[in-house]
């Protein structure tokens, strides 16, 4: 409508009321139209304007920024419903763990793409399948759209999981306390809360086990550069005007500038899509502040989730796993191929990721983290015969002998 024609709110209205007003933000990465709808509402001044949002905190950045004049209103957190706070890795890590949840408790899976959800979909049958049916994905001829109906409806859903993209992550609500886990693949920290929200707490009984996907420094680095890539030429146009930018980028296509046609001079001026530009600014600092700290990713969404501790699902299986393999080698003759099989598996890297070999690191490694095992080497196989009186092919060979304490 805005770029069909000039649109003013009726002055039979006295209030605009935005709901979910991080929208204007969160989705211009990808709606270049946002800022419109943003700066109408604005312009309408002789109205009260009323914005709300769960995820408000860098959206009221942005009127700090712009020096829109606004009154604020803050209902704290609580994120008391939180039973566990989870990270993981590893896509395969997660699927082992979504295996091993109970036959009468239910999962809600949120990706950050409806090709990971299909797949997820496709490898649990009992499950349900979501993604934007007005969006451009493949996957969308696999939605079946009366269960998604009724799910809304009912504001539940029949299947063990809930497979879905971030379409769901606002103005749906599931109610239902078999609901005991939510997963989020979610990189934008607001739509990941939003996402978490969608699980409606009935009462103090009902808690929730929250499982992130966790985004490594390696990643934060990359996508602190893609900020920094869309920023660059946008302040260079701010600093220089629109005729050396041209000059300097003539043959970048930048997501947050775009061509308008003056109306005083009719002539066409590059100008900045600031709602854009903002966001990038604001995830830029984001990221360079998390970068500072080890883990800083997963230690912001404790402090914002207000949780004590996190562990991490894949320290978890592979602990399971060294366990398992560990205890099918106590009190077993380990020689030459043998050592290095429990080497390769026990895996102590130094700084410069090589391999560490030796009993005594492999033993304070065992200590650290709580297994109950200790390695002993230049132990001596000292039997010149086999018990079935052949001759033995590792006397006077030196080996090493695994032990677990209770």
């Amino acid at each position: 409508m805005l770029r069909k024609r000039n649109v003013v709110v009726s002055k039979d209205y006295q209030y605009i009321v935005s709901d979910e007003f991080h929208y204007f933000l969160t989705e211009s990465k990808f709606n270049n139209n946002t800022e419109d709808s943003f700066n109408l509402i604005i312009s309408e001044s002789e109205k009260t304007r009323m914005f709300m949002s769960a995820t408000a905190d860098a959206a009221i950045e942005y009127f700090r920024f712009k020096h829109i004049e606004h009154r604020s209103y803050n209902v704290p957190h609580d994120y008391s419903y939180i039973k566990e706070l989870i990270f993981y890795q590893n896509d395969k890590v997660l699927e082992k763990f979504l295996h091993s949840i109970p036959k009468n408790q239910k999962a809600v899976c949120f990706s950050k793409s409806a090709k990971k959800a299909s797949t997820l979909h496709t490898i649990f049958k009992d499950s349900l399948f979501v993604c934007s049916a007005s969006g451009t994905s493949r996957e969308k001829k696999y939605l079946d759209k009366e269960r998604i109906s009724r799910m809304l409806m009912e504001e539940k859903f029949e299947e063990k999981f809930l497979f879905t993209t971030s379409t769901l992550d606002n103005g749906v609500n599931l109610k239902d306390k078999q609901i005991k886990y939510v997963v989020a693949d979610i990189e934008d920290i607001d739509t990941l809360i939003q996402c978490l929200g969608r699980k409606r707490i009935a009462d103090n009984s009902d808690k929730v086990t929250v499982i992130i996907k966790n985004i490594s420094d390696k990643m934060i680095k990359k996508k602190l550069e893609d900020c920094e890539r869309i920023i660059n030429p946008a302040k260079y146009l701010m600093d220089n005007g629109s005729l050396e930018y041209v000059k300097k980028y003539r043959k970048y296509s930048s997501p947050v500038i775009y061509d308008t046609v003056t109306v005083e001079n009719d002539k066409v001026e590059k100008v900045i899509n600031e709602l854009r530009y903002f966001k990038e600014c604001y995830d830029k600092k984001f990221y360079e502040e998390i970068l500072q700290e080890e883990n800083g990713y997963m230690k912001h969404l404790q402090t914002k989730l207000q949780q004590n501790s996190y562990t991490i699902l894949d320290d978890t299986y592979e602990k399971a796993t060294l366990s398992d393999y560990l205890d099918s080698i106590v009190g077993k003759q380990l020689y030459k191929e043998e050592q290095e099989e429990l080497i390769k598996k026990v895996n102590i890297r130094d700084s410069r990721n090589r391999l560490q070999r030796g009993c005594r690191i492999i033993n304070e490694y065992f200590i650290e983290n709580n297994f109950p095992y200790s390695v002993k080497d230049k132990m001596k196989n000292n039997k010149r015969k086999l018990d079935n009186n052949e001759p033995n092919p590792n006397y006077t060979k030196t080996y090493w002998s695994l032990a677990k304490y209770n």
